[in-house]
């Protein structure tokens, strides 16, 4: 497997990769090639490769961990040339191009597979199944809170950046394995900088017999926790909950109450990459972990694309 990009979370991956059997994290490609054989070097990596071709042409399967606006170049290339593919969030900055993608992997016999951690946690699933079972009632509303402050850097300098491009994803996959792909209608409340960038946002769903909320902020701190409401009871999981390892069901009664808790091992990339391995070995192209289905909803709802929008 191979690198594209030597920042901050493609360290995380190179460590977490050692805690998954069957892949080899072996070469590294960035556009800095002194970067990328300071990263080889401390990472005992075999390959820092001079060009993207190189890189493609040692390697069985890629991880992409490069800003937004390049996951689809990269991708693309990546699948043209026979290679599989786990890309960072957000994949695709429009659904068309998501889908393109997809299309290509299947033209290809190749996996594609968004690199959503969240979504592969064993706490995030198993929390996704104890709210959708009946336990708390009928699911009537879900509000995900996600806020991280950051000064500088693209997050906040660059167009494709902001609040809803860096961290809407956590939320809308809350929304989406918990109340489904199809809103019927979408609203979004943001504040933004001078620059247009938004630095916190509200965009507020509704289903055809629930609501829901997802909140994200980078320039503005709020409690990070997750709220599912039912019919019977509810369901709690605090910050941050998008690193499940606990939550409760909670009654009108307390007595009823329950706490469950799931081990979130390390920085949790070693969850998606031990699917990724899995697709490819087994030869599937979809996971129910992450559905493209899932995928291309958040997609849309991250591109304002969902239902009606209203800014």
């Amino acid at each position: 497997m191979g690198i594209v990009g030597a920042g901050r979370i493609a360290r995380r991956f190179v460590r977490e990769a050692r805690f998954v059997s069957g892949v080899n994290v072996e070469a590294v490609w960035t556009r800095d090639p002194a970067s990328a054989r300071t990263f080889a070097a401390e990472f005992e990596l075999q390959w820092a490769n001079e060009t993207y071709d190189d890189l493609l042409a040692h390697v069985d399967a890629v991880y992409i961990a490069t800003p937004h606006e390049t996951h689809v170049e990269f991708a693309t290339r990546a699948l043209e040339a026979g290679v599989h593919v786990l890309c960072e969030k957000p994949m695709a900055l429009s659904v068309a191009d998501l889908e393109d993608l997809y299309a290509l992997a299947d033209e290809r016999s190749l996996v594609l597979l968004e690199a959503v951690k969240t979504a592969f946690a064993p706490g995030f699933q198993r929390m996704v199944a104890i709210a959708r079972s009946g336990t708390i009632g009928t699911i009537r509303a879900v509000d995900a809170t996600f806020t991280k402050l950051i000064d500088s850097g693209r997050e906040v300098e660059s167009q494709v950046g902001g609040a809803l491009s860096e961290l809407g994803t956590y939320p809308f996959l809350a929304l989406v394995k918990l109340l489904g792909t199809d809103p019927v209608d979408v609203s979004t409340r943001a504040v933004r900088s001078e620059a247009g960038v938004d630095l916190f946002a509200r965009v507020n769903l509704v289903y055809p017999h629930a609501v829901a909320s997802a909140t994200v902020g980078i320039g503005v701190k709020s409690e990070g926790d997750l709220v599912v409401s039912g019919t019977r009871g509810y369901l709690y999981v605090p910050a941050p909950w998008w690193l499940t390892e606990y939550f409760e069901t909670r009654f009108e009664d307390p007595r009823n109450n329950r706490k469950y808790y799931t081990p979130f091992d390390g920085d949790g990339l070693r969850y998606e990459l031990a699917e990724f391995v899995s697709m490819i070995t087994d030869g599937n192209r979809d996971s129910f972990q992450l559905r493209r289905a899932d995928s291309l909803a958040i997609a849309s709802l991250l591109a304002g694309q969902g239902a009606t929008r209203r800014n």
